[in-house]
């Protein structure tokens, strides 16, 4: 079935393009510079190699107004477009899908013509000279081509978004998880607030009510409910931009709005910062914070989201190896080079603490999720710090008796059961190993049944005849062996 970009492609190659283009002279007041213009409409080489392979030369101007102005097609878009080739005398309808359909070149046209599309606008027309250099003489093919139209889709799942408005250059990130992300829009029956024409894409913007937090939130900060799938969406946007999104039967047109960074990601940037008056208290601050997520996260048997939130708090407590501690020696004194070495020393080991605290969870998550290789190291990192974190050795037994080293874990449940606080749990613990000790070297038994032990001979009693034919075997075998001696003697004389 032919899609709407394909029939209305046919509806318009009737209209005349060339003979258009003839007596459209554009001034300078039309002209926009960008990528692929050179002033005053001359040729320009917009091949990759800058060989002369590919010539352009802009007929007429695309879009000098509205959203779309100083943008040219994203790799997602369908685009449609009208191609006269040089010999021919009516031009065609082109559909090129692109990348969004696994098409790296416009279908039916010379592959290197990709590049010089890509630098057109909407509406825009140009003359595409191509000079292949391969042959002699160099044979040189010029097409004419319009960009009728393009349409950008983007299918994530069970989502499916389609830009309706390009946000402007100055909107070049996109969100993050824990970000704080506003929306506009009607999407599944939740009306989010109106749309706006205009909208400042900086994150030091004055702060929008309705946001919520990334990957965290379920509801925004006025009560709305955020509609499942929509965050897949919103992930992919920048502040500005415009869609209309489909989410099985819920459909609807939402604007990003604003993002707000999350706080945290300064702290993730600057590692080596921990001179920094106040730097060492933000960062355990925002480690705690984040483990008590995770730890919610865990509560709930969300195990994916928890491990997220303990990595997260991590990265923040981590100086990524950047920071040598020598920053006391900018300081006047000795005394006061003392004082801020303390001061940096102490803020690290509080750092420290907490990013222990964040491993212990960790390992108990990891545990949960059936990763007991991952709770062994998380354990064992821990425990090089702090060899008597009872919690780590005791998690770390466990993390032994799911890899199979249960007479390890017997022994180390077996002194942490002497422990008050952990006697109830240890004594669990090593009741369960021992089973499961048991129900090993059953199974080893079972398995090597009757392989390094014989199997017993069949009882009843042996047959009498059996016996005799033995007797006469013996006997037979002795007199061919006689007879066989006598006739070598005999033989030899």
């Amino acid at each position: 079935m032919a899609s709407k970009l394909e029939k209305e492609a046919a509806q318009a190659s009737d209209e005349p393009l060339v003979e258009e283009v003839e007596r459209h002279q554009p001034d300078e007041s039309d002209r926009i510079d960008a990528p692929g213009r050179a002033p005053g409409g001359e040729p320009l080489d917009v091949s990759p190699g800058g060989d002369g392979s590919l010539v352009k030369e802009v007929l007429k101007e695309g879009m000098a107004g509205g959203p779309q102005a100083l943008t040219t097609p994203s790799p997602l878009c369908e685009i449609t477009l009208r191609v006269r080739a040089d010999h021919e005398s009516k031009q065609t309808p082109v559909v090129w899908p692109r990348q969004h359909h696994g098409a790296i070149s416009p279908p039916g046209l010379p592959a290197q013509l990709r590049v010089g599309i890509e630098t057109m606008r909407l509406h825009e027309v140009a003359r595409l000279t191509h000079v292949d250099h391969s042959r002699t003489p160099a044979a040189t093919r010029t097409y004419d081509v319009e960009v009728v139209d393009w349409d950008e889709a983007l299918v994530l799942d069970t989502v499916t978004k389609r830009i309706v408005r390009r946000p402007g250059v100055e909107a070049w990130r996109e969100p993050r998880e824990l970000d704080r992300v506003v929306v506009r829009g009607v999407l599944g029956g939740v009306d989010y607030g109106p749309i706006a024409e205009d909208r400042d894409p900086s994150l030091a913007a004055a702060p929008l009510s309705g946001g919520w937090r990334l990957d965290e939130d379920v509801e925004t900060d006025t009560g709305l409910r955020v509609v499942e799938g929509l965050e897949a969406c919103v992930r992919t946007m920048r502040v500005g931009e415009v869609c209309e999104v489909s989410i099985g039967e819920q459909k609807g047109q939402i604007e990003l709005a604003q993002i707000r960074e999350d706080p945290n990601q300064a702290l993730i940037a600057h590692r080596g910062a921990w001179a920094k008056s106040g730097d060492a208290a933000r960062r355990s601050a925002a480690v705690d914070a984040l483990r008590a997520l995770g730890n919610a996260h865990l509560q709930k048997g969300d195990l994916g989201k928890a491990l997220k939130r303990y990595d997260r708090a991590l990265a923040v407590a981590s100086d990524g190896g950047n920071d040598d501690g020598d920053t006391h020696l900018l300081e006047d004194s000795e005394d006061a080079q003392a004082a801020s070495k303390a001061a940096h020393n102490a803020g690290r080991e509080l750092v420290k603490r907490r990013a222990r605290a964040v491993l212990a969870n960790r390992a108990l998550a990891h545990l949960k999720a059936g990763d007991a290789l991952g709770a062994k190291r998380d354990c064992e990192a821990v425990l090089e710090e702090d060899p008597d974190h009872l919690k780590c050795r005791f998690r770390r037994a466990q993390a032994l008796v799911d890899l199979g080293s249960v007479e390890d874990a017997c022994a180390v449940f077996v002194e942490l059961a002497r422990v008050p606080a952990l006697q109830r749990d240890a004594l669990r613990a090593l009741r369960a190993a021992r089973a499961t000790l048991k129900a090993h070297r059953d199974a080893e038994r079972e398995l090597y049944r009757g392989v390094i032990r014989p199997k017993p001979a069949p009882q009843g009693p042996r047959p009498e005849n059996l016996r005799r034919e033995a007797l006469e075997r013996t006997v037979v075998a002795s007199l061919g062996l006689q007879r066989a001696a006598g006739r070598a003697a005999s033989d030899s004389y």
